[in-house]
């Protein structure tokens, strides 16, 4: 009798009530758009999260661990899905030259982005004023322990511990822990190897290992496109808990959502406005259909909060739907992961950081808000392998900028829900980056584009006319 009354009813209701709800969005996906479900299973999951709210999300920890089943498996297979392809993309290149070019124009892209991010940011911040009223929010920020402003510091790593970090040291590891660069590195490097070989030793001794690395390509796509079914499902049980969270946490909440929306107008305007415009006049292709065409990894992202899950998705809407060549995707789009990342290193620490000097009124002047942005820039830099980035970057920054850490601990209550939209921008980025990078290069298909090939991106025809 104990044990069933110690039964969390509600919890199971939740549940009950979800699967439900997924039996109608099944329904629903054999009858209308895939995005449209997206939207509706969106929609659903505010609707679950509001109606289950509680302290702590006890009520929905059951629909929690269902997204989180999702993450975990989309994310396994980042690593191999990296690995295989960029080793496939540059086994294709066959080209030294080409491959510096690419990766030097991928850097280039992505840190322009973040800086223009990091500018907007500030003007933003300091045009509304935000935080001036927020005071209150920090009146309690002796009360932050030692011991957790440790925990939070111990997160952080010094510059040259990051860019040694992105380096292989044990392959197991690196795959075991998403180490993107790393991957990157290892998969160019045998890359470069099969293409010595290949011109030392003739074409048949290699021509095993490349069959067998597209032969794994397909099989790891064929996986992909089975989880990427599972999406909608997987949104309503992520967007139950963010909602959950937000409604049941209601100290300074106008305060905080007022800091929201500014995060969520910033992320929105460099996504959609200054995005658009490059597309238009350096990618040379219509921004309108190419946000449509990548609103499935847009989804992802913005429902897993994870930009390093959303890759086997942005790289397959970048190959299959934008035209961008395979070597171009597979590299820059997993770059973007580790440099750059404008939502999360640019536009949350900056925002943030105007947010707590206009709270506690400390006057800034124009010297101190350019320190603030190239200091933005390089932590934009030392991203890459650093788990929970968007709080590593606040917290550095402050104490790079001598404020509190408490402070961004303080902030924390807001950050799941604006994460969504960072993790959008930051996958925007990539594949932004990445098609004019293929414009640049002359390897984007505009025939995919333009719907007039579907499934074939260049690289994968010409693979097949080699094979």
């Amino acid at each position: 009798m104990d044990l069933f009354l110690s039964i969390n009813w509600i919890s199971l209701l939740a549940v009950a009530v979800v699967f439900l709800l997924f039996g109608l969005l099944w329904y629903l996906s054999n009858k209308i758009n895939w995005t449209l479900v997206i939207l509706i299973s969106l929609v659903l999951g505010v609707i679950v999260g509001v109606v289950f709210a509680s302290e702590d999300n006890t009520y929905l920890k059951w629909v929690d661990l269902l997204g989180d089943i999702y993450v975990n498996i989309i994310t396994a297979l980042v690593a191999p899905v990296i690995l295989v392809s960029i080793i496939s993309s540059f086994i294709q290149l066959r080209d030294g030259s080409k491959m510096k070019k690419i990766g030097l124009k991928s850097v280039v892209w992505l840190l322009s982005s973040a800086l223009v991010a990091i500018i907007l940011s500030i003007i933003v911040g300091v045009t509304l004023g935000i935080g001036k009223n927020a005071g209150s929010i920090f009146s309690e920020i002796s009360s932050v322990s030692s011991s957790t402003i440790g925990a939070y510091k111990g997160l952080t790593r010094s510059f040259d511990k990051v860019l040694l970090g992105l380096f292989p040291s044990n392959f197991s590891e690196d795959i075991a822990n998403n180490n993107v660069v790393a991957i990157i590195i290892t998969g160019i490097a045998l890359a470069l190897a099969f293409v010595s070989v290949a011109k030392e030793k003739g074409e048949d001794k290699v021509k095993p290992f490349a069959k067998f690395i597209e032969a794994l390509k397909e099989i790891l796509y064929k996986v992909l496109s089975f989880i990427i079914d599972l999406t909608p499902f997987a949104v309503l049980s992520l967007i139950a808990g963010s909602a959950s969270k937000i409604i049941s946490n209601k100290d300074s909440i106008i305060q905080l959502l007022l800091l929201v929306l500014v995060i969520y107008a910033v992320c929105a305007i460099h996504t959609y406005g200054y995005h658009a415009i490059i597309l238009k006049f350096v990618a040379k292709v219509n921004p309108f259909k190419f946000f449509k065409k990548i609103a499935r990894s847009q989804a992802t992202a913005f429902t897993t909060q994870s930009s390093v899950g959303t890759l086997p998705v942005t790289i397959s809407d970048l190959t299959k739907n934008v035209g961008v060549d395979s070597e171009v995707a597979n590299f820059t789009a997993p770059l973007g992961t580790t440099i750059g990342m404008p939502g999360c290193t640019s536009v949350w620490p900056v925002l943030l950081a105007i947010f707590y000097i206009n709270a506690v009124g400390i006057e800034w002047g124009i010297g101190d808000y350019i320190v603030l942005a190239v200091l933005a820039l390089f932590m934009s830099l030392g991203s890459a392998g650093v788990p929970g980035i968007a709080v590593v970057s606040a917290i550095g920054l402050f104490g790079i900028l001598d404020l509190p850490v408490a402070a961004v601990i303080l902030l924390m209550p807001i950050n799941t829900i604006s994460d969504m939209v960072r993790t959008l921008d930051n996958v925007s980025t990539a594949s932004v980056s990445a098609t004019v990078v293929a414009r640049q290069s002359g390897l984007i298909n505009d025939q995919v584009f333009n719907g007039n090939i579907v499934e074939e991106t260049k690289g994968e025809i010409e693979n097949e006319k080699a094979i």
